[in-house]
């Protein structure tokens, strides 16, 4: 098979799909794999590594889109790259078309018969996604450790520094949601000596939390209790999905009786905190209602180097398998890994995709990669 690994186009976006080490494996197995020229650069991995291990270099992205039956990416499809998706090329990609709020990227690979594979929908038995788990860890830590930089005054900050003190009160951190993501932030936030309260909506994470944190205090979902938390909170990080076709949890009203010198970080997105807009790696912050907000969707490109390591840990198994076996084996050995498909023949085959984007689904079936 030849697979294709194009440089991420998003903004500030510094990780790469594919590691020489796993170029290796590929080309081990039989498999040409091209690299576009400085792919990896940014993650510590020149094109000469990639020769080394019998990756081809081609120039320009173009060339990737071209000549690869199996296109493997970090993050979702750019508006540069919808003309240059191939009739029934795979492209494997964190897509997260729930967040595709205008289509856009859905109906190009609609359009072009792209086979969509979204590595975020993979769900193992007990519900967890294995693809999800690496980068939610390296998120949750990164939002405590921005929001202590973006406390600064030299980073439009209000001047403080999150951190306890000899003779001063500890700061508070406030963190919805204690999922892995929520868990690595308390774990961060507890390390500086602050006050952390982790407000979760699950009896069973509760109970586990109160285990693996003590020195965090866990409470559960109420909307009284816990905006009176979020208007004393000094940082209130949001690590939860919103829910569809659902109101903010944390309403504009409250973000108002928040204090002025605090930070909002929120790692997901928009839908929670009704102040919350998308930002940008280059542009990171901006100031609502007196609150410094902070919404970066990349937040692991920060530190390209180990959060490429962990992403292949994961997705390259899945990769390899896929190279090796052909897209409908691999489905077949592993039925989790079926989840992924999205779009084929210009189709919507994944139903949490069609209610998203209000469109019919075709059931997925293997008898359609026939």
């Amino acid at each position: 098979m030849i697979i294709g690994c194009p440089k991420e186009m998003k903004i500030g976006e510094t990780r790469v799909a594919l590691t020489p080490e796993w170029v290796r494996n590929l080309v081990s197995d039989g498999h040409e794999v091209l690299i576009q020229t400085n792919a990896g650069l940014a993650s510590g991995f020149p094109d000469e590594e990639y020769v080394a291990v019998g990756g081809k270099i081609v120039p320009t992205i173009e060339d990737v889109y071209k000549n690869a039956e199996f296109v493997a990416k970090v993050k979702e499809l750019m508006p540069e790259e919808f003309d240059l998706l191939q009739k029934d090329q795979i492209v494997m990609a964190w897509f997260h078309l729930a967040e595709d709020v205008d289509h856009d990227m859905l109906n190009a690979m609609l359009e072009h018969g792209t086979i969509g594979l979204g590595m975020e929908l993979i769900k193992l038995p007990d519900g967890t996604r294995p693809t999800i788990k690496p980068m939610s860890e390296i998120a949750g830590s990164l939002a405590m450790l921005e929001a202590v930089k973006y406390g600064l005054v030299d980073r439009g900050g209000k001047g403080n520094l999150f951190r306890k003190l000899s003779g001063l009160p500890a700061p508070r951190v406030v963190i919805i949601g204690g999922g892995h993501a929520g868990l690595n932030a308390a774990e961060i936030a507890l390390g500086l000596g602050l006050r952390v309260t982790i407000i979760e909506n699950y009896w069973k994470r509760i109970a586990e939390l109160r285990y693996m944190i003590p020195g965090a205090e866990v409470v559960a979902w109420e909307d009284e209790t816990a905006f009176n938390y979020i208007k004393e909170a000094d940082v209130l990080l949001n690590t939860i999905y919103p829910q569809p076709n659902q109101p903010c949890l944390v309403p504009r009203s409250v973000v108002q009786q928040m204090k002025k010198d605090a930070v909002i970080v929120d790692i997901v997105g928009v839908g929670v905190i009704e102040t919350v807009h998308y930002t940008s790696l280059e542009d990171p912050i901006y100031y609502e209602e007196g609150i410094l907000h902070y919404n970066v969707a990349n937040m692991p490109a920060l530190c390209p180097k180990t959060s490429t390591k962990a992403l292949l840990i994961v997705s390259g198994p899945y990769i390899q398998a896929i190279a090796n076996k052909g897209l409908k084996k691999a489905f077949e050995d592993d039925p989790c890994l079926k989840k992924s498909i999205c779009t084929l023949h210009g189709q919507v085959v994944d139903d949490e995709c069609a209610r998203n984007h209000e469109r019919a689904c075709v059931p997925f079936e293997l008898s359609m990669l026939d």
